[in-house]
C-alpha cells in the first residue's frame, strides 16, 4: 500500500484532523516538536459559513416583486407583491424571512446580488468543489480555500498543531473547504459530548518505535494522534463553560448554531466555523418547501446573532451563507425550479454596512441557458471577508485566492482601510510544492531593513535570502530548492520593529 493511502486508512479518528504525511520526510518527523503553537495568529475574529446545500432559488428568496417579467415567468410559484417583506420598494425578502427582515432593518444585513462565476456549472457536486476551492470553472483545485487562509496563518502545521482547532465543522464528512494538501484541518462532529465520549476511548500507545525509518514515521503519527486526540477535552471544555442566553429552533441548523454560539462563549479561539442545511434543490413543489426552508435559516440565524450581542461576544462573528448555485428564471412542469447559476449571498453581522450591494438581477437580459447575468464574482466575498474582517492583507488574501479580486463595501469599515495597514506583508511563494525554482514575493509598505531567510521546521536557520534596507514596493526572491532534501520548510521575513512573518514552503519530488 502505498505511503499516502496507509495515512487515510488510518484515519486518525480525531474527527478529522489527519495529517497528509506524505509531505513530511522521516528527518522532519523525527524532529517533531509536541509543543503546541497558540491561536495569536488569529484576529481574534472568527467566520461562521452556512452552506444551503442543493441549489437555492435566488428570486423566492430576494423577490423582485416589481418586475413583472418575474411573475410571467412564475405563474404558480412566485412570491405575491403584498407577502414580500420589502427592502427597498422594489425587492422583498421571502415572507418567512422576518427575523432576518429584523436584522437587515438594523443595518447587521448586507446582501450581494447576482454573485456566482464564469462558465457555470450545473453540476451539484463540481460547483460545490469550485465554491469550496475558490478555482475558476475549469480549474479542478484539491485545497480548500478556507484551508489555505488557514495554511496561510499556521504555517508551522503539522509539525507543531494549534491548541485549539483550527476549524469545526458540524457535521461528519468533512467538507473539502477545509482540506489542503497537507491534510485535514478541520475538527467534525455533531455534538461536543458525543465526540468526547466516542475520542476519549482511543489512545495512542507509549511503546517505543523502532530505530528504523518506518519506526520514525510511527513516532510521528503517534505523535500527531495525542495532539489530535486533544481536541475532543479543548471542545467539549469549552462547550461545558459556554452558555446560551436564547432559546434555539429545534432545527438542525439550530442546533449548529447553539453549539457554535456556546463554544465561543466558553473561550474557543477557532476562526472558521461551518454549518450545513440541505434540501435546497427544489425541483418540484417549490414554494412551500422554500418557505420552509427559509424560516429554518432566518430563525436559527437572527438567533444566534441575537445570543452573541446579549453575549457581547457580536463584534467579533461574521455569518456568511452560500450555496453551489442559483436556479432558472422560469419554473418548471413540476412546479419547481431547476438548476441555475447566479444567487444573492448574505453576510451578518455587527460590523457590516448592511444594506444592498449590486444592481438587481435584469430578467430581461438573459443569458443562453435561461440565467440572469453574473455581475459579482463569488470570490470578491470570500476576498472581502478575509481583508475586512479576518485581518488578511490584501496581497496575502489574493495568494489565497490565486487571483486579484475587488473588494466590496460589506463592511463599515471597508471605504476607509487601506490596501496594506502594516509595514510589509509576506506572499506565499509560488509554486509550492516546488522541485528547483521558485519565487518568494512580499510587500514592503515604508522603507525598513529586511531580512528574508529560510529555515527548516524546528526553526533552524538554512540559509539568508536578503538582507537589508529596501524601500516601499513589491520585491520577488528567486530561490534554488533543488539541492534541499524533500520535505517541509519555513521562510520568514523580518522588517520594521523586529516584526516577523512565516509562510510554509514544502519541497516535493516524485
Amino acid at each position: 500500500m502505498k505511503r499516502k493511502e496507509f495515512i487515510r486508512q488510518l484515519g486518525l479518528i480525531a474527527g478529522g484532523v489527519t495529517v497528509g504525511l506524505d509531505k513530511v520526510t522521516a528527518a522532519t518527523a523525527y524532529a517533531y516538536n509536541p509543543v503546541q503553537v497558540n491561536m495569536q495568529a488569529t484576529n481574534g475574529k472568527i467566520m461562521v459559513l452556512v452552506q444551503l446545500a442543493g441549489g437555492n432559488d435566488g428570486l423566492n428568496t430576494v423577490v423582485p416583486f416589481q418586475d413583472d417579467i418575474y411573475y410571467k415567468n412564475r405563474p404558480d410559484i412566485a412570491i405575491k407583491k403584498a407577502d414580500a417583506l420589502s427592502l427597498n420598494g422594489e425587492i422583498g425578502f421571502n415572507p418567512s424571512m422576518t427575523a432576518l427582515k429584523k436584522l437587515y432593518d438594523n443595518n447587521k444585513v448586507s446582501v450581494i446580488q447576482s454573485v456566482g462565476y464564469p462558465n457555470h456549472s450545473r453540476s451539484h457536486f463540481r460547483s460545490t468543489d469550485i465554491w469550496n476551492t475558490a478555482s475558476d470553472s475549469n480549474v479542478v483545485l484539491q485545497e480548500g480555500w478556507a484551508g489555505r487562509y488557514l495554511n496561510s496563518i499556521f504555517p508551522e502545521y503539522p509539525v507543531k498543531l494549534p491548541e485549539q482547532p483550527m476549524a469545526i465543522q458540524l457535521g461528519s464528512v468533512e467538507s473539502l473547504l477545509l482540506q489542503t494538501d497537507l491534510g485535514r484541518l478541520g475538527t467534525v462532529f455533531e455534538d461536543p459530548n458525543t465526540f468526547f465520549t466516542l475520542v476519549n476511548g482511543s489512545t495512542s500507545d507509549n511503546d517505543a518505535p523502532p530505530a528504523t525509518l518506518a519506526g520514525n514515521e510511527l513516532k510521528f503519527l503517534k505523535q500527531v494522534a495525542v495532539q489530535s486526540i486533544q481536541y475532543s477535552a479543548v471542545i467539549k471544555t469549552a462547550s461545558d463553560k459556554g452558555t446560551n442566553q436564547m432559546t434555539y429552533p429545534n432545527t438542525g441548523l439550530g442546533r449548529q448554531l447553539s453549539i457554535v454560539a456556546k463554544m465561543i462563549s466558553g473561550g474557543s479561539e477557532t476562526p472558521i466555523f461551518l454549518t450545513t442545511i440541505g434540501g435546497f434543490d427544489t425541483h418540484a413543489n417549490q414554494l412551500g418547501q422554500h418557505f420552509n426552508l427559509w424560516k429554518t435559516v432566518s430563525d436559527a440565524i437572527a438567533t444566534f446573532q441575537t445570543d452573541l450581542e446579549k453575549q457581547g461576544l457580536a463584534d467579533k462573528v461574521t455569518v456568511l451563507t452560500f450555496s453551489e448555485f442559483g436556479r432558472r428564471v422560469n419554473q418548471n412542469g413540476t412546479l419547481g425550479t431547476d438548476h441555475g447559476s447566479t444567487a444573492p449571498m448574505f453576510v451578518v453581522g455587527n460590523s457590516v454596512r448592511g444594506g444592498i450591494i449590486g444592481a438587481n438581477p435584469n430578467l430581461s437580459d438573459l443569458d443562453g441557458n435561461g440565467d440572469y447575468k453574473l455581475k459579482i464574482d463569488y470570490r470578491q466575498i470570500y476576498a472581502t471577508v478575509m481583508r475586512d474582517h479576518l485581518g488578511v492583507e490584501s496581497a496575502s488574501a489574493n495568494s489565497i485566492l490565486k487571483k486579484d479580486f475587488e473588494w466590496l463595501p460589506i463592511y463599515r469599515k471597508s471605504a476607509e482601510r487601506t490596501p496594506s495597514e502594516s509595514a510589509f506583508d509576506l506572499v506565499q511563494n509560488y509554486p509550492n510544492p516546488v522541485e528547483g525554482l521558485t519565487k518568494i514575493r512580499y510587500v514592503l509598505n515604508k522603507q525598513q531593513p529586511v531580512r528574508l531567510t529560510l529555515h527548516d521546521m524546528t526553526g533552524m536557520e538554512l540559509m539568508v535570502l536578503r538582507e537589508e534596507i529596501q524601500d516601499p514596493g513589491t520585491y520577488t526572491q528567486t530561490v534554488d530548492m533543488s539541492t534541499m532534501p524533500s520535505g517541509l520548510y519555513l521562510y520568514s521575513l523580518m522588517g520594521e520593529g523586529g516584526q516577523r512573518k512565516s509562510l510554509r514552503l514544502v519541497v516535493s519530488r516524485g
